[in-house]
Parts: structure tokens; sequence; C-alpha cells
């Protein structure tokens, strides 16, 4: 097992990039920790963030915080301003640093964020690309009005990819498309949830007649269907008085729904956030939630996604009310969560009062999704990753599964 610190071995120093910002970005946390936390030196140049200091130590992990902000709305030219202006912050502090990582890993999106390791590229220092989403199906769900838009990021992507010395991505169907894309090796960590937080509980059953809490948490985007999570909720509290709704985190899409929550007269009813939370504090929050939200619309890019919230809410016993796409299709069966299909005003209210009246039907599913994400678990996936940076600094003999079928694999 490599996941503990080996006194035998010279330490990885590694370092990472990433257009976000690293203290609320769960996969980057789990990777750059669990290097960490066996002894090497991981070093991350990510967003800066308001009170946040240019760098710090979080868990081991050195985080140097760029000169930019997060931006969120609706302006293409905004966020290419952004993802090209923390590209080159990001390039200028690499060519500074030409030999200091055995290895340089670039987290999607921008795909195109690998190019920041030109110079470690030339010095032929191994080049690893994490694809957490496809840019081209993202800029078509975020920016359906520029139809263009995704067209002319393929060629930024394939090019991207082909920079890589080795693409890792979240997902087998991901993995599927990144293949027909390039010929670099591709490989497969899933973004299971942390288990340093997330542990199983024991299910938490509610009275129908009583306070009955749903919850969400992760980005708030008008894609992701919370303002029809608040018009289902308004019908919903004339059968379930107890009704409520608590959200947690943060996006462009909170502005329009608190106005939704003001509308629909709910402002007594659902907590919205004020502030993004570390994840010890969500998981906290969602001690007090019976019922876990992933109420997403459909479209470009939630077609092809596996929400890690789903996976939590599955690990935590929370049962579950989600949207349905082939990738969650091939995760989770209805006897496992309880899908609104499509996730419309109407489908949500259904599966909500559906799922409030049946407290056995609920605790069953809730069961039965624990036991699905047993096999995707974080101390797997970790393993997974690791092998896979040791390979690529020529630890290890140059062998690792690409997981073809992992999600298939996942069920047995």
């Amino acid at each position: 097992m490599n996941g503990g610190i080996d006194q035998h071995r010279d330490r990885l120093r590694v370092g990472m990039v990433v257009c976000s910002e690293y203290e609320s970005d769960a996969r980057v946390r789990r990777q750059a920790e669990a290097l960490a936390a066996r002894g090497d030196e991981v070093t991350v140049f990510a967003l800066g963030g308001r009170g946040r200091p240019d760098e710090e130590v979080i868990d081991g992990v050195h985080v140097v915080h760029a000169p930019t902000s997060k931006y969120r709305g609706d302006s293409v030219r905004a966020y290419l301003s952004l993802y090209g202006g923390f590209t080159a912050h990001a390039a200028g502090w690499l060519a500074r640093r030409p030999r200091s990582f055995d290895l340089v890993q670039a987290h999607s999106v921008p795909e195109a964020i690998i190019f920041a390791a030109a110079v470690q590229g030339i010095l032929r220092v191994p080049l690893l690309l994490d694809v957490h989403d496809l840019s081209p199906q993202l800029f078509a769900s975020k920016f359906a009005g520029h139809p263009l838009l995704p067209k002319l990021l393929n060629g930024s992507v394939r090019a991207s990819f082909g920079f890589a010395t080795e693409v890792l991505t979240v997902h087998e169907p991901y993995a599927e498309t990144i293949r027909e894309m390039t010929s670099r090796p591709v490989s497969v960590v899933m973004n299971a949830p942390d288990d340093r937080y997330f542990q199983p509980r024991p299910f938490r059953p509610w009275d129908p007649a009583g306070e009955v809490v749903f919850g969400y948490h992760g980005l708030i985007a008008p894609r992701h269907g919370l303002s029809n999570v608040a018009e289902a909720l308004s019908r919903l509290r004339a059968e379930v008085p107890g009704a409520r709704l608590l959200v947690m985190g943060n996006g462009d899409g909170l502005t329009p729904l608190r106005e939704d929550v003001t509308r629909l007269g709910l402002t007594d009813v659902v907590e919205l956030p004020e502030r993004s939370l570390p994840v010890p504090e969500v998981v906290g929050r969602l001690e007090g939630v019976h019922i876990g939200l992933v109420p997403s619309k459909l479209d470009p890019w939630t077609n092809a996604v596996l929400p890690t919230k789903l996976l939590e809410y599955a690990t935590l016993g929370i049962p579950a009310i989600s949207f349905r796409n082939p990738v969650i299709d091939s995760v989770f069966t209805a006897e496992e969560v309880m899908f609104a299909d499509p996730a419309t005003p109407d489908t949500l209210y259904e599966a909500m009062l559906a799922v409030v009246r049946d407290v056995e039907g609920a605790r069953r599913r809730a069961a039965a999704a624990s036991t699905v994400v047993e096999g995707i678990a974080w101390q797997r996936q970790k393993e997974v990753y690791l092998d896979l940076v040791d390979r690529m600094t020529s630890r290890r003999k140059p062998h690792v599964p690409r997981q073809r079928g992992a999600l298939a694999a996942d069920r047995e």
C-alpha cells in the first residue's frame, strides 16, 4: 500500500495548477492531500480569494494564490479573460521553477491550462492533465446562445490532450470520449467522497406530519434546477406543511434563486447560503438533512456527469432524489435512488411527496445506494491515483489499469 509515509523512498515533488479556489475544490484537495499524507511535497497554484494570503499551508499542501479571483456570470469574454489571465500567471510561476517538480498536474477547466507547464514539457517533466469537465460540453451548457463556441474549443482541447503526457478524468464515459480525441493514455479516478469526512451514518427517519428537511449542496447554477425545486416546494407545503429546504454552496444561480424564494413566499422555510462552507462544515450541516436533492436540468453537460453530491448522499445514508442521465443510470437504479425524470417542477413535486410519505421505502433505497458506493470508495480510487503518479515518475513498473468499464465493475 502507498497511502502512508514511506521513510525508505525519495519524496516526489508535485506541482498542480487549477483555475478554481483550492479550499473548496474537493477533487484537487483529495489528490493533493493524499500525496502529502504519504510524504510527497505538493504545491498548488490556484485562484485567490477574499481574505486569503498569498501563500499558506492547508493540511500539508503548500497553496499559492494567484492575483486572480473567481468569476461567476454569463459573460463569455469574462470567462475567457479569467482563464487566459490565470493561465498566464500560472505559466510565469512555473517558468520560474523549471526543475522544481517531478510531475506537473493541470486540472481543467480549461484543458489549455496544461500549456502553462510549457517549460516543464520542454524539459521532459511528465505532465498530467486532469479533466474534471470537458470544456466544449460545459460551455455548450452555460452559453447556449453561442453555438460556435464549443466547436472552436474542440481544437484547443485536442491540442491540450496532445501536449499532455497522460490524461486523467472522472468517469469512464468521459474517458471514452477523450480516447476518441487523443492517442495519449487515459486513466479514470472517480470523484468518490472523501472518507475523512463522509462516513456512513444511521438512517434519519422523519414524521411526514412534522418537519422534513430537503438539502442541496454544491454549485448553484441555473442548470442545476434549484428554481424548479423552489416551485415544487411551494406546492409540496400544501401537503407537507413542515417541508423545508437547506441550500449550501455558491454560484451565479444564487441571486435568481433568492428572487424565486421571495416571490414564492418561501423565505421562512428556505435557508440560502451567506458564504461558501468548507467540507467539514457542509458534512455537519448535512446531519440535519432528511432527503438529498440532485435536481439538474438535462443539457449537453449535465447529460454526461456523475454528480459527486449524489455519491455523498449515498455514502452518508441520506435518501436522494435525482435527475437521470446515462452515466447516473449506469451506477444507480430506481431501487437505490428516487428519479425525477426529467427534473421539472411537476416531477420534483411528485418525487418529493412520494419520498416523504414512504419513509420505509426511503430507508431501503438509502441502504441499497450505500452498498453501491462501497465499490467507488475513495480508498480504492486513491490507490489508482497514487499508482498513476508513481508510474509517470518511473517509481513503479509501467502499468496501471485503464479502468475500462469501471462503472460496470463498480456495480458488481
